[in-house]
């Protein structure tokens, strides 16, 4: 018989919100599945033209007693999502430019405009007393999976990386361009995170890292992103099926992230896959979250609600699959240890 501490925290990100009245009828259903967190995904579009009714929304969940996380969805495209990115859209200059001398879709974290974009944003979301803490959605620089296309190369990062190493850009990624690359995703992210304990102390962040990229793909590694002083919560999202893992592969990651949060002192949190399930696989979401809820981690968290039914990401039987992480959470609230 499996186990799990008494007080873990049980989430579900949600978004595609727009309504108020219709938000807090979901939410009843999320606290019937033994939640007791959501984690709004806010992209860019959300922002600007929702965000009278996102903030109305948030304090209709800490209201119904839930924690209440926020999450820049896909800003900049630097972030994890399926969104599209106003600031791309309205500042062409400004994106990670590839070796090839081209740019891609996504902002460079070194150009002070997605910089003063994104902290702003940050900051004027921190001050809305609605929001318990912050999320960092899988921050990442443009992997290409060839290693003779790198970047980012652009103005900004040429800039920074002579004044830092005092010579040019390598023609190819030397140890000293890596190491540019993570302190450079790591002061971003550190920054960001500031903006949030200088405007509101008591507000959480969370960072959630890919476990299947390299430090070097990724822009970071798992070590130094979880040394930050400004996080609290550890994250990262063993997704089995998107990358045709196993439950080993589960097992594993939650097994380490739980052992590099406790190791800075910080509080673990694990995701499970409730999007792209192919048809006939639905017990694989409570095969993962049993072994997720093992590994002592402290919140676990599924992406997304209905299982993301209705969107370009839904598994092929979203009811059914939301219909076990029902089941799951409910085993994972009635087991007292």
């Amino acid at each position: 018989m499996w186990r799990y501490d008494v007080g873990k925290e049980l989430g579900v990100a949600y978004y595609g919100f727009h309504y108020p009245d219709r938000a807090r009828d979901d939410f009843e259903e999320m606290r019937e599945y033994h939640c007791t967190a959501v984690l709004l995904a806010v992209s860019e579009y959300d922002y600007h033209i929702w965000y009278p009714n996102i903030i109305k929304i948030a304090g209709i969940a800490r209201e119904m007693g839930f924690a209440v996380y926020v999450n820049p969805w896909a800003f900049g495209k630097v972030f994890g999502g399926e969104a599209p990115s106003v600031f791309l859209q309205d500042n062409p200059h400004n994106r990670q430019i590839l070796s090839k001398e081209f740019p891609v879709a996504a902002a460079c974290f070194n150009t002070e405009a997605f910089r003063s974009y994104f902290f702003d944003a940050v900051a004027r979301l921190a001050r809305e007393e609605v929001f318990n803490g912050f999320f960092w959605d899988e921050p990442h620089y443009i992997v290409t999976g060839q290693e003779e296309i790198f970047g980012c190369l652009c103005p900004s990062c040429r800039e920074r990386f002579r004044e830092q190493y005092g010579r040019d850009v390598p023609e190819s990624p030397d140890k000293d361009f890596l190491d540019f690359k993570e302190r450079s995703i790591i002061d971003f992210l550190q920054q960001a995170s500031v903006a949030v304990k200088q405007t509101d102390s008591a507000k959480s962040v969370t960072v959630c890292l890919m476990p299947f990229l390299s430090a070097a793909e990724q822009g970071a590694s798992w070590e130094r992103v979880c040394a930050l002083e400004e996080l609290d919560v550890f994250a990262t999202d063993p997704y089995w099926s998107l990358i045709g893992k196993d439950m080993n592969f589960v097992r594993s990651v939650s097994r380490d992230t739980v052992a590099m949060a406790q190791k800075h002192g910080k509080r673990s949190q694990l995701w499970i896959q409730g999007f792209l399930i192919p048809a006939g696989h639905e017990n694989e979401v409570q095969d993962a979250g049993r072994i997720i809820g093992e590994s002592n981690v402290d919140s676990i968290f599924c992406w997304a609600y209905r299982s993301c039914e209705g969107s370009i990401v839904q598994s092929e039987n979203p009811r059914k699959v939301w219909s076990k992480i029902k089941e799951l959470y409910g085993e994972i609230n009635s087991t007292v240890l």
